[in-house]
Parts: structure tokens; sequence; C-alpha cells
């Protein structure tokens, strides 16, 4: 029983959070690296001319940055090429700067897409690949009776590889390809769940692994946000 009881813990903070953020408006708030993080203050502001909306949450010394290519409700993937599509954490406490991002960097593979079904294919599991930056990556893939692979899974991750890269998985003619999505030390979304143009507010949910990009001894190789939430927060048009 006593085994069980720290993941009763952590289901009861994740209920806690989600209820409490919305008795705070606007507000902002999460569990990073398995400890609850409520920001101080939350301010957005949206990019007349791309329609780029930047959340910025603070507390004293710690600054969180969400940003998405709009302000659309949906889904945007963080770690990819699109840097419109992104997540920063910065901290500077007794003169140690920490600072972390959803940059392209090299890791094992943290999604993938099919970019071509290629042909002559039969459907496998752990189907070796090629190309690319890292070394190691291998798929599930399942092809038609034409030879034309319709889906591709993740078997082995491999190691190296960068948000962008474009793989050619072996067999057939050798002309199916797969694109790296983001990386497992540099992913995660944003979900905005609701825009209010009336009122000029953002809600919605969020997750990710962000690389320590200052390179920084004092903190590890990668801050992971498991889940956050905000609020109803005022966008205002940036300068």
């Amino acid at each position: 029983m006593k085994r069980f009881l720290p993941l009763f813990i952590i289901a009861i903070a994740f209920s806690s959070c989600q209820e409490d953020v919305k008795f705070n408006n606007p507000g902002f708030q999460g569990l990073k690296d398995d400890v609850f993080w409520r920001a101080n203050d939350v301010t957005a502001s949206a990019d007349p001319i791309n329609n780029k909306l930047t959340i910025q949450a603070l507390t004293e010394y710690e600054t969180v940055i969400l940003t998405t290519a709009n302000f659309n409700e949906g889904t945007y993937i963080l770690g990819t090429t699109n840097t419109f599509n992104s997540a920063t954490y910065s901290s500077n406490f007794n003169d140690v700067a920490l600072e972390y991002a959803t940059i392209a960097v090299p890791g094992p593979v943290g999604s993938i897409t099919l970019a071509s079904g290629g042909t002559g294919y039969a459907s496998g599991t752990s189907v070796a690949t090629t190309g690319g930056s890292g070394s190691g990556l291998t798929v599930n893939i399942v092809a038609n009776a034409s030879g034309v692979v319709t889906a591709v899974t993740l078997s082995s991750r491999g190691n190296a590889y960068v948000a962008g890269d474009l793989i050619t998985v072996s067999g057939g003619n050798l002309d199916c390809k797969i694109r790296v999505t983001n990386v497992q030390n540099s992913n995660g979304e944003i979900v905005i769940t609701e825009y209010d143009p009336e009122n000029f507010t953002v809600t919605g949910k969020f997750k990710f692994n962000a690389a320590n990009v200052n390179n920084s001894p004092f903190g590890g190789p990668i801050l992971n946000f498991q889940y956050g939430e905000f609020y109803k927060i005022p966008i205002y048009p940036s300068l």
C-alpha cells in the first residue's frame, strides 16, 4: 500500500492544480519537475503582423514564456523547426542563471511523421532506417497491398537526431521517407482550448521538456513541465 501512496498524492495534486487555476482569473500554474508551480503575474501579447501569441508568467526569480504561431484554438507542437511555437524557462537566484528552451537539439527521437509512403514495402516491425543526423532509429510500418507505407510508429528511438531530419526507411524501393518532428529532450505542446475575441483572453494547457541552453552545471540537462494550465489571460497588442 505504501508503494501506491506517492501516486495517490500526485493524482490529488494534479486534480487540485486543475481546480485552483479556475479560481485565479487570470491564472497560470503547473507541475514543474514534480513540484507545484504558480506564477505571481502573467501577461499575454499579440504580434499584430504575424498574429503570434506570447504568454509570459513570472515568479520572483523565474520566467516561463509560451509562444504560439497564432491564437486560434488548437494544438501547437514544440521542439520542431517552427520556432513560432516554443516554450522557455529561465531563473536567476543568488547569481545562478538557468535557461531552458524547446529548441532543436540532438537527442533520441520524440515523434515522427510520414513524409512519403514509398513503394514495394511490406508491413514489418523494428525496420532499420538510414539518413539524418543520428543513428539507431528503427520503426514499425504498415503497408497496403500496393506496397505503400500507410502508417509508421517508433520502435527504437536511436540517438543524436534533430528536429527536421529526413529519414529513409529500409526495404522496398528505398523511397519511404519519415521526418523527425522533435526529440525527447526538447518537445511538448501548447493547447489553446478557448480564445475569447470579445474579451480578448486566452485559456489552455501545456506540457514540455526543455533543454539546458546555457549549459549551466547548476541545472539538469532537461527541465520538465509535466502539466500546466493558463486561464483567461488578457491579450494586449505588442508595441
